[in-house]
């Protein structure tokens, strides 16, 4: 069964019960490893867990359906539809090769070549085939200053005769330049919980939506908290306002006293004077320069999962690669 803090949905604040739940939800199934298949509490009872009407949980629920993140079946409830643990279809080119894998690590055995020798080996016979065939890519992002970090860790998996190309989600317009470049691409990469939006904006381009998760950087400034700390946590979005005391406190558990808001709140400047420290959104840059000078202040900063880059990205890039190079072949849609 799915589960979540429904005290993350705060009330006293001036943002819609159904927004927050929404912003929620989204983001926990997109960034969380929640298995697919995975069923959601009824409507009915997370209506009454969070003591609001059956509607609004229900209309939450069609809005995370139509965005490709649950599916409603009938007569059964909300599952989820996204599995950061299945990486790739079984039908993926890099399956066929799982068996010849397993009987390389055993006869590397046998031999006493140790793991990390075996990876070597690979990656030097790796770089000695580098692949002729370039891609054309575009990765859509919502703000264009963490956009380009994650383009520069998405790089690290790209062949040098790749390109990569950086667009926000806002500049999507009809026939634009932008609009062009993700039309023309080979692949077109954005966050998991964008996916939809991205597919629905760029109709005909092959999508790609990828995991992303806390940076380590992240982590451990959260983890270095004083305990006594009280602590601002400034979302961009009013939407995302009921994931920022969970966030905090996932790697901060020692930290009590959280005050969340978002950064354009009429009482922003009240919070943000009586906190020790501060930790705001991608987007909400302009914090920073509110808080006093004595007030420890960073961003909640996330990147792409490795995980992700080397199992679903790289395979993927292979199998495009692949149909470019043979003659004849289409380009590929997802």
């Amino acid at each position: 069964m799915f589960t979540f803090d429904p005290s993350s949905i705060d009330k006293s604040l001036p943002v819609p019960i159904g927004t927050q739940l929404h912003g929620l939800l989204s983001y926990v199934l997109s960034f969380s490893d929640t298995p697919y298949g995975t069923r959601l509490p009824s409507v009915r009872q997370l209506a009454a867990e969070l003591g609001v009407a059956p509607m609004t949980v229900n209309q939450v629920y069609q809005q995370l359906r139509d965005e490709g993140l649950v599916e409603m079946r009938p007569g059964l409830g909300a599952f989820t539809m996204r599995d950061p643990r299945k990486a790739l279809d079984d039908n993926q080119p890099i399956n066929a090769l799982s068996r010849d894998i397993d009987a390389i690590i055993a006869k590397a055995e046998m031999l006493g070549v140790p793991p990390m020798s075996l990876v070597a080996m690979i990656n030097a016979r790796a770089h000695m085939r580098r692949p002729d065939t370039g891609l054309k890519l575009v990765f859509v992002c919502i703000f264009e200053g963490p956009g380009r970090d994650y383009v520069d860790d998405i790089r690290s998996v790209l062949s040098p005769l790749d390109t990569i190309d950086l667009v926000t989600l806002e500049s999507l317009q009809a026939d634009g330049p932008e609009y062009r470049l993700c039309i023309q691409a080979d692949l077109v990469i954005t966050f998991g919980h964008r996916e939809a939006e991205v597919r629905s904006a760029v109709k005909g381009a092959t999508i790609l939506g990828l995991r992303f998760l806390p940076s380590q950087r992240t982590r451990q400034t959260l983890a270095g908290l004083d305990p006594r700390s009280r602590v601002a946590a400034v979302t961009h979005f009013q939407e995302y306002i009921a994931i920022m005391r969970p966030s905090v406190r996932e790697f901060a558990p020692h930290v009590s006293d959280i005050r969340v808001t978002w950064s354009s709140a009429p009482d922003l400047a009240d919070i943000l004077s009586t906190c020790d420290a501060v930790v705001f959104a991608s987007g909400a840059d302009h914090v920073a320069t509110l808080v006093r000078p004595s007030v420890q202040c960073f961003e909640f900063r996330h990147a792409p999962d490795p995980g992700a880059l080397e199992a679903i990205l790289v395979p993927k890039l292979a199998q495009l690669r692949q149909a470019k190079a043979s003659p004849g072949s289409e380009r590929e849609t997802a």
